[in-house]
């Protein structure tokens, strides 16, 4: 009976492991709906190349906005930090810049600003590798843009060069690895010896059975006076202090190692800045959003606003950005456009002009990466509505709107 159980553990083991799916995402979809549309709002994101050599550059340009329907009860952001997120260290960062301005460290932020980023980088292992954007809000958690895959090709290997102050050139994938291994296996060691003399009845003593046998060793009575009756006995007292006098000695050997070997050093530096604002174009359109429906069945998102031009020029509405989706009017969408959108009725809104539009966004991504579920406590949709005016002016207006879901 126990081998036909055991057999069918394995077969049913082996059916799952068959069955099961590559994970090539960084858990986008996981994160709430609500959280990714009112918080960061990814635009115009593009990568200059999806296939490189190792060592290669790619760069990563786009726009992430903290939107003003970011929730309160995370508190109003602070903090952020622009980088990238990739299947480990696949590729290296080499530089970044935010509103022209060099970031090698987190930045101070505030609701309702926007941040152009540039970041640049090299691939490091051969591959093809899924690298995304992202934005770290302290109290939020870390928001992911879009994505691309990347392939990295191999050449024989990788070399991340470094200039040091003194002239020397190192390869800081190499740089000091040789002294670190030994310093790490020597502490290895040392806690080798504490947990197996502490676990393992042939080197600690029959009493030591904390592991092996544990109702055994909760029976006997500690005794920390070092007698020799007890789970601790004064042999446990004289390893404890040989394993700590070698814990100390090595430590020293270490200092003494590093001050002798880098008599140059300076300390780890911390660089965190208000990076300058981005000029703003002059406000031309005001929004009011009215509520909207999604129909479950179809993917499909109607949003009804009322738009106002304050400006002096006719304007259309060109798109919708929410989280790391960019939806574009199927008016001016070119052939390479991956969402579209309909606004009925079509065409400009006059100088002066309040017109009711209503949106329709229709498409799969809606329930299939799990944005809009109407399983959740909190329905809505929100985003960037982008405008645009005869002179080619855009303006950005942030939405937060319910939603009514259809349930037929």
């Amino acid at each position: 009976m126990r081998r036909c159980l055991l057999l069918a553990f394995l077969l049913a083991t082996a059916a799952l492991l068959g069955t099961a799916l590559v994970a090539s995402a960084h858990g986008e979809d996981s994160q709430e709906g609500f959280l990714r549309m009112e918080t960061v709002a990814f635009s115009n994101v593009q990568f200059s190349a999806d296939t490189i050599k190792q060592g290669d550059p790619v760069t990563i340009t786009g726009e992430a906005t903290i939107l003003d329907t970011f929730p309160k009860n995370l508190g109003d952001p602070g903090m952020g930090y622009i980088n990238i997120t990739a299947p480990g260290p696949v590729v290296l960062m080499k530089d970044r810049v935010i509103n022209g301005a060099e970031a090698p460290d987190a930045i101070f932020v505030k609701k309702g600003n926007s941040y152009d980023f540039k970041m640049t980088i090299v691939g490091r292992e051969p591959g093809r590798w899924h690298v995304h954007p992202t934005f770290a809000v302290e109290g939020a958690g870390t928001l992911i843009g879009p994505g691309q895959w990347i392939t990295v090709q191999d050449t024989g290997g990788f070399a991340n060069n470094l200039n040091l102050l003194d002239g020397q050139t190192v390869n800081l994938e190499t740089y000091g690895v040789g002294q670190l291994t030994i310093f790490h296996w020597l502490g290895f060691a040392i806690g080798l010896v504490w947990m197996l003399y502490w676990t393992w009845p042939r080197i600690g003593g029959a009493n030591h059975r904390t592991v092996s046998k544990l109702p055994v060793t909760l029976s006997i009575p500690l005794n920390t006076d070092g007698q020799d009756i007890g789970l601790i006995t004064k042999q446990d007292h004289r390893v404890s202090n040989w394993l700590l006098v070698a814990t100390i000695a090595l430590l020293a050997i270490g200092w003494i190692y590093q001050s002798v070997s880098f008599p140059i050093k300076i300390p780890q530096q911390v660089l965190r800045f208000e990076p300058p604002a981005l000029p703003q174009p002059p406000q031309f359109s005001q929004v009011v959003p009215k509520g909207g429906t999604f129909d479950p069945q179809t993917s499909t998102l109607v949003v009804d606003v009322d738009v106002t031009n304050t400006g002096k020029a006719p304007m259309n509405v060109t798109g919708f950005t929410t989280s790391s989706l960019t939806f574009v009017n199927q008016t001016s969408a070119g052939t390479g456009a991956q969402y579209v959108m309909t606004v009925d009725p079509p065409g400009p809104v006059a100088p002066g002009e309040t017109k009711t539009l209503k949106l329709t966004l229709r498409d799969p991504v809606w329930r299939d990466a799990r944005i809009i579920e109407v399983n959740r406590p909190r329905i809505e949709v929100a985003g960037q509505l982008v405008f645009q005016d005869a002179t080619g002016t855009k303006n950005q207006d942030t939405i937060l709107s319910s939603i009514n879901p259809k349930l037929t």
